[in-house]
């Protein structure tokens, strides 16, 4: 298997893998308590948001697709799993990694508007009062404080290629694409998630309590040789951001 920048043809896996991988997520379930009524509702609005972040600002999708000799190689690539990472902005370097096109400025206002109008009048599946707690509570500006860095938006593995390393893969490239720029990589993680996490040298730098069934960790990984640059007071799997 190896790892790709995403193309727009590997969407339809793309939905599918989401679909099946957040099928069973606490947190997801407790958002969009009408997903088994409305599940059409659920892949439109999951197919929406997947396609924004294919042209947002500063975003990269990466797939892991199976290659000749692999197990189950079926004939043609297939996708195993993807991950999309956003680079932030604030430093000179940042340009590089979020660069604009006319056809992209385009596809992001006609996305933002079918964003909006499908949550506010088509989306059944979800939540709109729960979706507004969580907005509101906004753990993805927990690291704020920490910048310029690369963070994990969205990871998911298809469950036919569960433990075959796919996720490994994934956050091996956001800590490559850190570690080459000398930045450290941040990502809310999900109780299931945090083994892998650990596993790859991620710390819990804190929590965010998203409902009352569930708790997002937030999950923070520096470069080697710059150990203890943004994080300090390590114990165990636990560390504190430096302020």
């Amino acid at each position: 298997m190896r790892v790709q920048s995403v193309r727009r043809e590997n969407l339809p896996e793309i939905l599918e893998i989401t679909h099946q991988a957040l099928e069973k997520d606490e947190f997801f379930g407790w958002l969009n308590p009408g997903r088994e009524k409305y599940p059409g509702d659920l892949r439109r609005n999951q197919s929406i948001r997947l396609r924004s972040r294919l042209v947002g600002l500063g975003q990269y999708g990466y797939v892991v697709v199976t290659e000749d000799g692999d197990r189950d190689w079926g004939g043609k690539p297939e996708v195993a799993g993807f991950v999309f990472l956003h680079r932030s902005a604030g430093d000179e370097a940042s340009k590089k990694w979020r660069t604009d096109t006319l056809f992209k400025k385009f596809e992001r206002k006609l996305l933002d508007w079918e964003i909006w109008y499908d949550t506010n009048f088509l989306n059944r599946a979800e939540d709109p009062k729960r979706l507004a707690e969580y907005i509101e509570l906004e753990p993805w500006n927990s690291f704020t404080v920490i910048n310029p860095r690369w963070h994990v938006g969205l990871i998911c593995v298809s469950p036919k290629f569960q433990r075959r390393g796919v996720g490994s893969m994934l956050i091996q490239q956001a800590q490559k694409l850190a570690a080459d720029e000398g930045l450290p990589v941040t990502l809310e993680a999900s109780i299931v998630g945090r083994f892998l996490y650990f596993k790859s040298g991620f710390k819990i730098v804190g929590e965010v309590k998203l409902c009352e069934e569930y708790t997002d960790a937030l999950m923070f990984w520096e470069p080697k040789g710059l150990e203890g640059t943004w994080l300090e007071n390590f114990e165990g799997d636990k560390a504190k951001m430096k302020k």
